[in-house]
């Protein structure tokens, strides 16, 4: 007999309908969602309701709750598996947030959520909590980090992305591909991911990270409020192999002569940013201006990093610090 924890934030998967025809996001209860799920001779289930919210309000600070909470049920030696039920529009910040921070050791976390809510037909609300439990309860995935599980398919928290605003098949992981299947219950797993340093900072609010777009024409005037405010880090989603706009240059300068974290990555689906251009505006000019180039992430998960490895690095925030918090390849089998 497998123990699976369920802990509930909220989500389409989580909705009820609402007054005027609509649909009320995180209103549903986790125990009253399990009840659609037949239960499974094998998995002792426990339910947790954390929140109740769509995942469009939650917050850093749920997130630090969230992380706590899966700890310390993986620190009291009782549990096999975690599943988080989660809004899809967070679910890859939440999912990589948790994959960054949780020593998972033999536990099993699983973040899944539905495209569907449970009162509409073809809903996979249930269905896919189903196979998150099963993926929970499995040793074959034991080892792998956080993962996504979603339309009958495991994805690594790092590389999840959601890639369709209504569609079953609403999450992929562009470039990397999956890492195995559910199929009739079972969970089959090809491929195990490559991992990056754990990440687990004191109690408190995490350092204030933004993330900005780079796009064609697009001015520095938030760029400059970014770096007038004070922020700790900013992230920015260059264009192609990592480029911004030419004149985001002096703002750059400034913010990093200010002791601001700045981090570039690319808005592109699939590929490396690579300082093979030399021209104002490239990722060459942006390194030399103090800048540090980060590959494999999403603009969005490299923010997250960012908050918590600031956190972690306090004074010592120099950009090799930094640089190596974001390699891959750690050994997190402790």
């Amino acid at each position: 007999m497998k123990n699976v924890v369920v802990v509930s934030t909220g989500g389409t998967i989580a909705s009820l309908p609402g007054p005027e025809g609509r649909n009320v996001a995180g209103a549903l209860s986790g125990q009253a969602l399990l009840g659609g799920v037949p239960e499974a001779a094998d998995i002792r289930v426990e339910v947790r309701s954390l929140f109740q919210k769509p995942s469009n309000a939650l917050t850093l600070d749920d997130l630090q709750v969230l992380r706590a909470q899966c700890q310390a049920l993986i620190d009291s030696g009782r549990v096999d598996g975690i599943v988080v039920t989660h809004g899809t529009d967070t679910l890859e910040d939440t999912a990589y947030f948790l994959e960054s921070s949780l020593r998972t050791r033999h536990v099993v976390v699983v973040v899944t959520g539905s495209q569907r809510v449970p009162h509409a037909p073809g809903t996979d609300a249930y269905l896919n909590l189903r196979h998150a439990l099963r993926v929970a309860a499995s040793a074959d995935c034991s080892g792998l980090g956080v993962l996504v599980v979603f339309n009958e398919t495991i994805h690594a928290a790092a590389f999840a992305r959601k890639t369709s605003s209504f569609q079953l098949n609403g999450f992929d992981s562009p470039g990397f591909g999956c890492l195995g299947f559910i199929d009739d219950d079972a969970a089959l797993v090809y491929q195990q991911p490559r991992r990056q340093p754990l990440l687990q900072p004191p109690p408190g609010t995490l350092p204030a990270v933004e993330l900005l777009s780079a796009c064609l024409g697009a001015g520095p005037l938030a760029l400059r409020a970014l770096v007038d405010a004070g922020v700790s880090g900013i992230v920015l989603e260059g264009i192609g192999r990592g480029q911004v706009p030419p004149d985001w240059m002096p703002e750059v300068r400034r913010a990093v002569a200010a002791g601001c974290a700045v981090l570039v990555c690319s808005s592109a689906l699939t590929g490396p940013v690579l300082p093979c251009y030399e021209y104002a505006g490239s990722l060459h000019d942006l390194q030399a201006a103090g800048a540090l180039g980060v590959s494999g992430l999403s603009g969005r998960k490299v923010r997250l990093r960012l908050m918590l490895a600031l956190a972690c690095l306090g004074e010592e925030r120099d950009r090799d610090a930094i640089r190596r918090l974001f390699s891959w390849g750690a050994d997190r089998s402790a």
